[in-house]
């Protein structure tokens, strides 16, 4: 953080990154330098206001949101330095630039005045983590510019950009830059005018609460229903309680929040996502790989786009001619809409389109430093480095890199010879891409596809154990799944499931070997149970039971963990966030369970331990040796990664 005196004002900029250029947010450190310089500067009568700004990164932003509201006790809290920026003598602006949310949020809220540039971004992400915006941020908002204007702003996506924030009140004036000069013109007007009243919408109580009926409405019939009822609540207060007890009201809620299991869910999965910024054993990197000319073949459409936008040549190749057409369309389409939104300038359009060429033939794809491809294909030339992609078997060259994709989870396997360069400099490229990487270890599956025959097995060991298929079908609903595993076993078919099993070294599977030798149907009858169900529990010696919704959970995750457990330990995966964010984003595990390895933690080893020695006598994998020794040092999983 830096101060300055000029023109009668004080200038305090904070910086966006801490010491060691990482991204901090209103850590310790930057409240108590925040806390000392509103010290100094309140208590000198010669100044007549103040300025804050971001720095040139822009305002600070933690990869955890909820970290800005954290209580330490060697700094002040957030909420008391935006009381001490409410209650000055003097009127305080604040110049807004970049990402606003947190800890920039609640200090923006109680400055006097607002001033964004056209490029600034105003975020909510608390509300998507199951809390809310606190330190002031929502309840001055609303007192100012009512309920409604609050509750816009945290309602999903949870991001404004300023023209919308402007329209809501969140800033009074947006301007292509903000320079020092204007800075001083809006002080000084704001000096003159006296500004406008901080409880502005306090006015007309009846206005205030018939505009929140239609936000809050839309807010509470989405999934994180009991999070906006207390979001709800909060505005409500803002405009019935007074102020200090408006503000305590808010901190009520968020300590709430941020306490439940959903929030402690939601945080873990963002926090494996920001995880995956980076590969294991390498601290985070903002700066851009090098533009480079690319090669793919059989690779999908919005990957080539998204290499286009970083600045990159692609020459784009497919087995079928058909496809090129098709892929350059899906870009082309892309690309309209994104002119459209005003998020891509024509001008950039046309020389992003200028570096996208076609190839009919591996051979086409020549000059290229770098070429990804499906594996098997025939007369790739030689490049700087060819990444092969494949589902079945993830066995790079010495010196290579192999790859597995499912959805925006790449997974990337290097050769002993690699080198960590190369390996770094591959996943900043496909980062721009869009996926979301992992690094896994070389062998004949790859962590999502471990991970996805777990689920279904699992599932299919639950049927077997006396859930009947609706049970299982709502148990899962109920958790938050959009699909239930039992249906992949109808839309992958038992057979390739039985040949997906063999190729990972998999033992046989009860249920699906009997499915394939008898062929047999789960789903062949909507209304009732296939009646072959009982006739293969009494052969197998299997007596069937009641199984609750969350019996039937438990023993999924069980053996899902696991299977996460053996990955850990055979080092095909790295960090237990890294299968937590596989299971999230490539098998549809809810986001609200927070992941499986991150589920088995919160359900504790031990009590994990003992379900798996059960379920192993009716089939199930034994526990791995890793369960013994994180529990005999008193560690769970999420102490791998050092959290």
């Amino acid at each position: 953080m830096k101060i300055a005196q000029r023109d009668g004002l004080a200038w305090i900029t904070l910086a966006a990154l801490d010491e060691q250029g990482a991204e901090a947010g209103f850590d310790p450190d930057l409240r108590v330098a925040l806390h000392n310089a509103l010290e100094l500067v309140l208590n000198d009568k010669a100044l007549r206001g103040i300025v804050l700004r971001g720095g040139a990164m822009g305002w600070p932003c933690a990869p955890d949101p909820l970290s800005d509201y954290a209580h330490d006790p060697s700094a002040p809290d957030l909420g008391a330095l935006c009381a001490a920026l409410a209650g000055a003598r003097m009127p305080v602006l604040a110049c807004l630039k970049g990402r606003i949310q947190g800890g920039a949020l609640a200090v923006s809220q109680a400055a006097s005045l607002r001033i964004a540039t056209e490029d600034t971004c105003f975020c909510a992400p608390e509300f998507t983590l199951g809390a809310l915006p606190a330190a002031g941020g929502l309840v001055r908002l609303a007192r100012r510019q009512g309920g409604a204007a609050a509750l816009h702003l945290i309602a999903p996506p949870g991001q404004l950009d300023s023209e919308r924030a402007l329209a809501l009140g969140l800033c009074e004036m947006v301007l292509p830059e903000i320079t020092p000069a204007q800075a001083i013109a809006a002080l000084d007007t704001l000096i003159a005018e006296g500004g406008g009243s901080a409880d502005a919408a306090l006015d007309d109580p009846a206005a205030y609460f018939a505009a929140l009926e239609v936000p809050k409405a839309d807010l509470i019939r989405g999934p994180l229903a009991s999070v906006a009822q207390r979001a709800a609540e909060v505005v409500e207060a803002a405009v019935l309680l007074p102020l200090e007890e408006a503000l305590d009201f808010e901190a009520v809620a968020f300590d709430d929040l941020s306490a439940t299991p959903l929030a402690k869910a939601l945080r873990h999965a963002r926090a494996a996502e920001v995880a995956a910024a980076h590969l294991p054993g390498q601290s985070a990197d903002h700066t851009s790989p090098p533009q480079r000319r690319i090669g793919l073949w059989d690779q999908p459409a919005a990957f080539a786009g998204a290499l286009l936008a970083a600045g990159h040549e692609v020459v784009f190749g497919a087995s079928q001619a058909k496809h090129i057409q098709t892929a350059f369309s899906a870009i082309a389409r892309a690309q309209e809409i994104s002119v459209q939104k005003g998020a891509l300038d024509p001008d950039q359009r046309e020389a992003d389109w200028a570096r996208l060429g076609a190839a009919t033939d591996p051979a086409g794809l020549a000059d290229c430093a770098l070429i990804i491809a499906q594996a098997g294909v025939v007369g790739l030339p030689d490049a700087g480095l060819c990444v092969l992609e494949s589902r079945d078997h993830l066995d790079p060259p010495e010196r290579g890199i192999a790859l597995t994709r499912e959805g925006d989870v790449v997974e990337l396997v290097a050769g002993p010879d690699c080198s960590r360069a190369t390996v770094h400099d591959l996943a900043m490229v496909l980062r721009q891409g869009g996926a979301h990487l992992v690094l896994g270890g070389s062998g004949a599956a790859g962590i999502v596809e471990h991970l996805r025959l777990s689920l279904i097995t699992a599932s299919g060991r639950t049927l077997l154990a006396g859930a009947s298929r609706d049970q299982i079908d709502h148990a899962f609903a109920q958790a938050g799944f959009v699909k239930s595993p039992l249906r992949l076993i109808e839309t992958l078919g038992a057979p390739a499931l039985n040949a997906r099993r063999a190729k990972a070294g998999l033992a046989p599977d009860l249920l699906l070997m009997a499915m394939e030798t008898a062929d047999l149907a789960l789903y062949q009858s909507k209304d009732s149970e296939p009646d072959w169900l009982d006739t293969l529990r009494r052969e197998a010696g299997i007596v069937a039971r009641k199984l609750s919704a969350s019996e039937i959970m438990a023993r999924v995750l069980a053996e899902m963990a696991n299977s996460g457990a053996w990955l850990l330990q055979h080092a095909q995966a790295h960090r237990a966030s890294d299968i937590d964010l596989a299971a999230i984003r490539a098998l549809g595990w809810p986001r609200a369970l927070g992941g499986v390895m991150f589920g088995a933690d919160q359900a504790g080893l031990v009590a994990m331990r003992k379900r798996l020695r059960a379920l192993h006598e009716e089939g199930a994998s034994a526990p791995v040796t890793l369960w013994d020794v994180l529990i005999r040092n008193g560690k769970h999983f999420g102490d791998l990664d050092g959290r």
